[in-house]
């Protein structure tokens, strides 16, 4: 009996190790400085949503619920600068181009947990608007119950980190 349950203890405790995301430690590439720029342009993206739900009842009912969450890593992004006082432009015009940031925005490296976790790896490019030249790139990791909330979380990660820890 005591076997069982010493064989029963390893499994759950192999089970619950092996459904743990690992999140890669957030890293950044600093080419240049990003001091003396006063604009900025993001690259559109698309909307990136997550839909969750439960089914529970009995015999006689059925019931349910979902929640929704989506996000625009472009608005994120801009949310972000405009709160740090850049100013948001429609496109790089070339009398403000040497005082403007061009952010790009990719994701990918999406992976799925045990207990409805998901994990997901975004970069952030920042380049020079006049010359295109790369300044920063970042890449972090979050995980959240959805793809939206990770992304979401894993944005201000990585903004976080070239904003906020400059040299």
């Amino acid at each position: 009996m005591k076997k069982t349950h010493s064989l029963l203890l390893c499994f759950v405790g192999t089970l619950l190790l092996s459904s743990c995301l690992s999140i890669a430690p957030t890293s950044i590439s600093r080419m240049g400085s990003l001091d003396g720029y006063k604009y900025f342009y993001v690259t559109p993206t698309s909307e990136h949503s997550s839909v969750t739900g439960n089914t529970y009842g009995n015999k006689g009912n059925v019931y349910g619920s979902t929640r929704s969450s989506s996000v625009n890593p472009a608005d994120q992004i801009a949310s972000y600068m405009m709160n740090r006082g850049y100013v948001r432009v429609p496109e790089v015009k070339a009398k403000d181009a040497k005082q403007t940031l061009v952010i790009n925005y990719g994701d990918g490296n999406y992976r799925e947990g045990f207990f409805e976790d998901r994990a997901i790896e975004v970069t952030i490019q920042i380049l020079n608007g006049e010359t295109n030249e790369l300044l920063c790139l970042c890449r972090a990791d979050a995980k959240a119950s959805n793809e939206a909330n990770a992304i979401r979380l894993a944005l201000d990660k990585g903004l976080n980190e070239i904003f906020l820890t400059r040299p």
